[in-house]
């Protein structure tokens, strides 16, 4: 096994590599996306039940 590669080439491993690149980026951008707007959604969850909570408080006053 004198070479890794053949030696008449056609040149595959550069388009290979970008394709990878690109799912990997996608898969990349949509777990982070996804990750963003869960966060987001707990935020307002948050925020929701604060005021509430405060509505409360001040309606038993």
């Amino acid at each position: 096994m004198k070479y890794l590669f053949p030696r008449n080439e056609s040149g595959f491993l550069l388009p290979v590599a970008i394709v990878l690149l690109f799912v990997v980026s996608g898969v990349l951008l949509y777990f982070i996306t996804s990750y963003v707007s869960q966060m987001n959604i707990y935020e307002m969850l948050e925020s929701h039940y604060i005021s509430a909570t405060i509505k409360k408080m001040e309606s038993q006053k």
